[in-house]
């Protein structure tokens, strides 16, 4: 058993592009309402532009056009701000050639929805990122590992892996189901603010260490609001 509270919240409008800091979120079965909803593709063709091989893309970031943190700014296009800050509409003309110019995509990009069977939350545990850091003598952000929720709770560093899927968590007034760990790609060893340096420390102590999980995956089917504050348990 273990409580805590919800310290962040995070969705990405754009896969691989940094996402945006919420005050509360609406969740149901699809995911976190704006999350991960847009993609971007090589032009023509269903192969993914993904961070892992573009990592410049972090210095790019996405939000929806209300900035405001509400739950359900989600309406028209995305914005997304280029690593100078100039702000470009996901439907304005010439943004994607700018973005293959800046994060290196020799074959251009599209921006287009992706389709997905059902969505989840990503959940990371402060006490295990901060654990991590002592491990590696080094502070390691949780913005590596992108994140929809951290939390901090009473659990000992890395526990939640030895937690049952299946298992119920309670975020705020909601039951949510443990899916799994999260298994982890190349993407949390790159810089996460595009600045394309590598941590390759980081990636083989997750490997090593860790069976190269870091953070669960949850799932809800009814839609619920959660918000930063809000009590956990499980």
């Amino acid at each position: 058993m273990f409580a805590g509270d919800i310290k962040e919240l995070w969705r990405y409008p754009v896969k691989g592009l940094r996402g945006e800091s919420l005050r509360s979120a609406v969740i149901d079965f699809d995911g976190l309402a704006g999350d991960r909803t847009f993609g971007l593709f090589e032009p023509g063709s269903d192969k993914s532009v993904w961070g892992g091989s573009h990592p410049k893309m972090m210095g790019w970031e996405a939000a929806w056009p209300a900035q405001c943190g509400c739950a359900d700014a989600v309406s028209g296009e995305p914005v997304l701000y280029e690593p100078g800050g100039a702000a470009w509409s996901a439907a304005e003309s010439g943004v994607e050639a700018r973005l293959a110019e800046t994060i290196g995509a020799e074959k251009g990009v599209e921006i287009r929805k992706v389709k997905r069977e059902y969505g989840r939350i990503l959940v990371v545990f402060a006490a295990s990122v901060r654990r991590l850091s002592e491990q590696l003598g080094r502070e390691v952000e949780a913005s590596r590992f992108r994140p929809n929720v951290v939390v901090d709770a009473d659990l000992a560093p890395y526990a939640e892996y030895e937690l049952e899927r299946g298992s119920q968590i309670r975020l705020g007034d909601n039951e949510f189901t443990l899916q799994k760990p999260c298994e982890r790609c190349v993407l949390p060893s790159w810089e996460p603010n595009g600045a394309n340096e590598r941590d390759m420390e980081l990636h083989k102590f997750i490997i090593k260490e860790l069976d190269n999980h870091f953070g669960i995956y949850l799932r809800v089917s009814d839609p619920v609001k959660v918000e930063v504050g809000d009590p956990i348990a499980g």
